[in-house]
């Protein structure tokens, strides 16, 4: 049996496999790693909402770390998820990783996603969901492939293991 990363795991490290292309971006808003980022200005990146154009992955180095910054996961509830605990907020430099490369993304809420499909930015900003491209969505840019099966409720959103496709 293949050993390998699931989107499981407690470390909550974006990279499972493969070598990246590190790049280095200054943050326009609040991001979490395994956010999908896209160019907002130069040298600036912003979440990637749907149909736009993804330049690649907010990745963190540490696994853990206490006080600010210390949330790695999004908790999908507008309500409870604040700037302090953001690991990026505006203004910081944000690490986005890129390439061949096997990922955990965050799956917005109430998706149902098997093994194969494609994904693409959602309609929560940074957020993956469901392919489906459209007439409204230009230019319907396919972000991974699913490497697992996975289901969402509404309001809450998990890690997806995928295979980069940007």
């Amino acid at each position: 049996m293949p050993q390998w990363g699931t989107s499981n795991e407690t470390d909550y490290g974006i990279l499972v496999a493969g070598l990246p292309l590190f790049m280095e971006f200054e943050a326009y808003q609040s991001t979490y790693p395994g956010y999908v980022v896209m160019m907002h200005a130069e040298g600036i990146v912003k979440n990637c909402t749907e149909g736009a154009n993804p330049v690649g992955i907010a990745d963190i180095a540490m696994a853990t770390q206490d006080g600010n910054g210390s949330r790695r996961m999004a908790l999908c509830d507008p309500n409870v998820d604040s700037d302090d605990d953001n690991p990026y907020v505006a203004g910081d430099q944000i690490k986005v990783i890129c390439g061949p490369i096997i990922v955990k993304l965050v799956l917005e809420a109430a998706e149902v996603i098997t093994v194969g499909e494609k994904l693409e930015c959602g309609t929560t900003a940074g957020q993956v969901q469901d392919y489906i491209c459209s007439t409204t969505s230009d230019p319907c840019a396919i972000v991974a492939e699913a490497l697992e099966d996975v289901t969402t409720h509404a309001g809450e959103c998990a890690y997806i293991m995928a295979k980069l496709l940007i």
